[in-house]
């Protein structure tokens, strides 16, 4: 502390300004030094750490989200014992974290209990020789998908203790005496299912329909039939839808 007065007595008047200026300088520079070192780190290491936190915590989310998928996939799977594991279907769906479904297997997915079942049916043409099971008699029968109901010729009939109206003679007995176009006859029973009314061009007829089994080829079906007197027409018997549905399809271009 005593060399202090010798050492400025020994500096010249004129210096001393300049020596004064540079450690100004000096003093500032050191301490605007100081003040960015100190403040650099504590406002990087915030924002580093905060976007670091939220990258971890969205790739952790999305991992739970992708594994809590698979895990249900897996147990529908392993719930299924019986079935095979056949095929996979690709599906391009996205979950609400933005992670994939890759593959899931189709029996994962709801199906329908509907099924299409093929069924052969029969082709019958225009016309068809068909044979009244009873009686044996063949007739040529005419095909009519216009026609709700078979109906046959007949030339008489006899009703277990008949009424005079028709309509009372339904469910009762009923003999029938039916012919082909080659002349033959032969007497059926059968039993009155109902009767209906049909309007001609001449007038109303109330007719009675009876239960019948009628054979085409191998085919033999039990079918309700119309008793009318059609020998004014070409064909004694007349193949209706009731006959003909769920097992034939008509071609006018085939024959007998």
């Amino acid at each position: 502390m005593n060399n202090i007065p010798r050492i400025f007595g020994k500096l010249r008047l004129i210096d001393c300004p300049r020596i004064l200026v540079i450690l100004l300088f000096g003093a500032v520079a050191t301490i605007s030094s100081s003040g960015i070192a100190k403040e650099t780190p504590k406002l990087a290491k915030p924002s580093q750490a905060e976007s670091s936190s939220k990258d971890s915590k969205s790739k952790l989310d999305k991992t739970k989200s992708k594994t809590n998928l698979l895990v249900s996939a897996t147990s529908a799977r392993k719930s299924r014992k019986d079935k095979p594991r056949e095929e996979l279907a690709s599906l391009d769906k996205v979950d609400p974290t933005g992670s994939v479904l890759d593959q899931v297997e189709l029996d994962d997915l709801p199906k329908s209990n509907a099924r299409i079942e093929k069924v052969d049916k029969l082709t019958i043409g225009a016309t068809a020789r068909v044979q009244e099971s009873q009686s044996e008699l063949l007739f040529e029968a005419r095909v009519d998908t216009g026609a709700a109901s078979c109906s046959m010729h007949c030339e008489e009939w006899e009703v277990d203790d008949e009424a005079e109206s028709m309509e009372e003679n339904v469910g009762k007995e009923i003999r029938v005496l039916i012919s082909n176009d080659d002349e033959e006859s032969h007497w059926v029973a059968s039993r009155i299912e109902e009767c209906v009314v049909v309007k001609t061009s001449e007038k109303r007829e109330t007719r009675y329909k009876v239960p019948m089994t009628l054979r085409w080829n191998d085919f033999e079906k039990e079918v309700v039939v119309t008793l009318n007197n059609r020998g004014h027409m070409s064909y004694p018997l007349l193949l209706g839808r009731n006959f003909l549905e769920g097992d034939f399809v008509v071609d006018i271009e085939m024959g007998d």
